[in-house]
């Protein structure tokens, strides 16, 4: 029955079903990889959302400064630089982030009330990233070493219609370096010593900065558009 069944496929339309066989595990491991985060956010691995949350919320408060006032941050009172962190909500408890292929595969990663679930859908993104499919999947894969700062602007962009949300989203992006950090350099058991707490909120902190600033930079670049 096989044989006949193949033999009455032209060559081409049987060429057409092993590769569409071929390509739909691949298609399926975007949303591997962040069920893989979303995960290790939910289990608290290696208390990494502690970290990277408060380095995303200084960015976000930071953006409500006047340049006026950013000129002059390190004169700001106590109370003062206090009633900015306060004016911002905590990160990461109420936003969906989705990630759209150039093959046109879409995932979301959403967040409500700090649990994170991956949805093979987008539907009404706060956030939206877009890149190939290999660029994606490399960003997100915790075991790859390349720079979501240097990829962003030209292997993937992201827009969102706001600035606070936007943060977020560029802030997620360097989750995987900072497990990748985490799982290298980091032993899980020793996690609430100064060194290896110092060492995994430098880490934060650089990748964050590095890419809000890239992300700035780019605004700039482009007068039609504003931060």
């Amino acid at each position: 029955m096989l044989f006949h069944v193949v033999g009455s496929i032209s060559k081409s339309k049987l060429a057409q079903f092993i590769v569409i066989a071929l390509n739909e595990p691949r298609k399926k491991y975007l949303a591997q990889l962040l069920n893989t985060l979303a995960n290790g956010i939910n289990d608290n691995e290696y208390m990494l959302m502690e970290y990277l949350g408060p380095v995303v919320d200084g960015s976000r408060a930071a953006l409500k400064v006047s340049l006026e006032k950013a000129r002059r941050l390190h004169k700001l009172t106590e109370e003062d630089f206090d009633n900015y962190m306060q004016s911002t909500d905590p990160s990461y408890v109420d936003i969906t982030i989705c990630f759209i292929t150039d093959d046109g595969e879409e995932v979301s990663l959403v967040f409500y009330s700090s649990e994170a679930d991956v949805f093979d859908e987008c539907i009404e993104p706060d956030v939206t990233i877009t890149g190939s499919r290999a660029v994606l999947e490399d960003l997100l894969d915790a075991d790859s070493k390349r720079d979501p700062a240097e990829a962003l602007g030209k292997e993937i962009d992201i827009h969102g219609e706001d600035s606070q949300e936007i943060i977020q989203g560029l802030g997620f992006l360097c989750y995987p370096s900072l497990l990748r950090i985490a799982r290298s350099g980091v032993d899980p058991t020793s996690l609430l010593s100064e060194d290896a707490d110092k060492i995994v909120m430098a880490a934060a902190s650089e990748l964050v900065t590095k890419m809000v600033r890239k992300w700035i930079d780019l605004r700039l670049e482009n007068d039609s558009e504003t931060i």
